[in-house]
């Protein structure tokens, strides 16, 4: 019985610790410019449906993986990184041509997906059922959106979008939760910005990559520039926190390339780049601490020691990765009190009763079998 309740504990610390936190080394000119432009080789993919289509959002999360070989969303269990459906969203040629990054909208009523040619932000409901164009309302518009890539939410609910390209290029759009453009958050070429592909909100500032400009850029709250957080060598793209506070960016080439670690305040930790992969995309960390990481070949489990642990799936060119929980509102860091205290507490509280209930279970259990 007290088997039973040990696996339910570490069940529960699972799910509690989830909730809390290329085979070409040397990238060519040819591949390191279609990487800007989104250019993409169609091609077949694997299937997969232990999360079904249409099924929505478990209860423990997933992890969203767009792909741009099939134009589909991929979902994957964000403990172990295990690919669980590869057709979440289904491929949507019509609608998708080189989808980026898929989110959760900010009242959890749906996902948006980038899409690096179509130059839109576009919106699917949580079965996974094409809404329509998001962002910018009305349609395309390439006075506000070129070449797109990551995405973030502000803490007010807002999207932010990075802009590549046209007469709006070198900036962070902002959009209301109806998809209406706003301005630029972070202006045009702001702090030397170029070409950016990222951004991530962190408590006290946004990060944001430039893969021109070389650098991992720094804004405050408000969109106004710091001083850069670090020079990178030389196409970052998804850039994430790890548990204990480090950044982690999916660098695509150059002499850094590989997924690369820092500190809070840049100094530089590690590079972490298999011999078998390269062109790196995006990053997560799983629980036990390895990365999850995609390029065009696939997406892959990595350790800090440099190794391949695992190709989830291949044949697909994978992009960015996403946690998703629940289909419930955002909620940024910069909304919880300083170091998210209370968020800690809650999950511990989820713990502690989760853990009291394993018990009480096993000693029913017990004293059933004594009766």
């Amino acid at each position: 019985m007290l088997r039973i309740a040990d696996s339910l504990i570490m069940s529960a610390c699972a799910i509690v610790c989830t909730l809390a936190l290329g085979t070409a080394h040397a990238q060519t000119g040819s591949a390191i410019a279609s990487e800007m432009s989104g250019a993409e080789i169609a091609g077949p993919g694997a299937t997969s449906a232990v999360v079904p289509h249409g099924a929505g959002i478990p209860a423990g999360g997933l992890l969203l993986i767009p792909e741009s070989t099939n134009d589909r969303v991929m979902a994957f269990d964000p403990v172990t990184g295990d690919l669980v459906n590869a057709d979440y969203i289904p491929a949507d040629s019509t609608n998708l041509s080189t989808p980026i990054h898929a989110i959760l909208k900010g009242d959890g009523s749906g996902f948006l997906v980038s899409d690096q040619i179509n130059d839109v932000v576009q919106e699917y409901d949580l079965t996974g059922t094409y809404v329509g164009v998001f962002a910018p309302t009305g349609g395309v518009d390439n006075s506000i959106l070129d070449n797109v890539r990551g995405m973030e939410m502000r803490p007010n609910g807002n999207l932010l979008v990075t802009v590549g390209g046209g007469t709006n290029a070198d900036a962070v759009a902002e959009f209301d939760a109806s998809g209406n453009y706003l301005g630029n958050f972070i202006a045009n070429g702001a702090a030397g910005l170029v070409s950016p592909f990222d951004a991530l909100l962190r408590s006290n500032d946004y990060l944001v990559g430039g893969i021109t400009s070389d650098q991992i850029h720094s804004y405050d709250l408000s969109g106004a520039a710091n001083p850069d957080l670090v020079a990178i060598n030389t196409f970052p793209e998804q850039i994430a926190l790890a548990a204990n506070g480090n950044i982690l960016v999916a660098n695509f080439s150059g002499t850094e390339e590989g997924v690369v670690e820092y500190t809070p305040t840049g100094t530089l930790v590690g590079i972490y780049d298999p011999a078998a992969l390269g062109g790196y995309r995006g990053v997560y960390e799983l629980p036990d601490g390895n990365i999850l990481t995609t390029n065009g070949s696939g997406v892959h489990e990595i350790d800090r020691a440099g190794n391949l642990v695992e190709t989830k799936i291949s044949g697909v060119s994978a992009r960015f990765i996403s946690l998703v929980s629940g289909g419930t509102p955002f909620v940024a860091p910069a909304e919880l009190p300083a170091g998210g205290r209370w968020s800690s507490l809650l999950l511990m509280a989820l713990l502690v009763g989760v853990v009291a209930a394993s018990m009480r279970l096993a000693a029913v259990r017990r004293d059933r079998g004594n009766a």
